[in-house]
């Protein structure tokens, strides 16, 4: 299996410090009372492209506590939707309707609780208002997520290299992601690992309709395309 761990140990006590405030009671309502405040404008996303090339050895990180990584069953993403981050009545369907539609999904147990979750798409289509026009053997990783409890232990990072390794074992020569210009955590991540960056794209997020051009202001917006509305065909 062409893959290796990283090795080395980051400062635990920082680490112990941050996964302390990550989960602390401010911490969680300080974010619900930002997202809420924001909501609005998110709607508008600035965000770059990146593409991660599967040919070659694929890294894998493992996280700093004990935990199971693989790919979910359907009871699994189903519990992950019902169980993690803010109740959302339609979240359920969404994961479902994802399974159903060329998707995969991996996530995070320690024991019997799923901490995390990460989704990659197989073959083209829709996510998030835009389409997303994925030649042969190429795949697309988006919607990573950690519980707040169980941040600063390298879950997220675990989560997405078996996912890759994985896209890599069923003959996937390509991976693409996008990620804010707001998020800058993620930002840096991305780019001390690698993903390249390939583009830089302004556009409307969560556009159920579709319809809305995508502005590309540097290099390609590849995968993304225009999400057609219903009323255009």
């Amino acid at each position: 299996m062409d893959a290796f761990k990283l090795t080395g140990k980051p400062n635990r006590g920082l680490r112990r410090l941050r996964k302390r405030f990550w989960s602390s009671a401010l911490y969680r309502r300080g974010y619900l009372v930002g997202a809420a405040l924001t909501r609005p404008f998110r709607r508008l996303e600035l965000a770059t492209l990146f593409r991660q090339d599967l040919t070659g050895p694929v890294e894998l990180f493992d996280a700093d506590i004990d935990v199971d990584i693989g790919l979910a069953s359907a009871q699994e993403v189903e519990r992950a939707a019902e169980t993690l981050r803010r109740p959302d009545a339609n979240r359920r369907a969404l994961f479902q309707w994802r399974l159903e539609d060329g998707c995969i999904c991996f996530v995070a147990r320690i024991g019997s609780v799923i901490v995390g979750y990460t989704w990659a798409r197989l073959r083209p289509g829709p996510d998030d208002g835009d389409m997303l026009a994925l030649a042969p053997h190429e795949a697309f990783d988006f919607d990573l997520y950690v519980d707040p409890k169980w941040r600063g232990h390298r879950i997220q990072t675990a989560l997405g290299s078996r996912k890759r390794l994985f896209c890599k074992q069923q003959g996937y020569t390509a991976i693409y992601s996008k990620t804010s210009v707001t998020n800058r955590k993620s930002l840096k991540g991305m780019r001390r690992s690698p993903w390249k960056p390939t583009g830089l794209v302004l556009r409307v997020r969560a556009s159920r309709q579709g319809g809305w051009p995508i502005l590309t202001l540097w290099g390609s917006a590849h995968p993304l395309t225009r999400l057609q509305s219903p009323d255009s065909t």
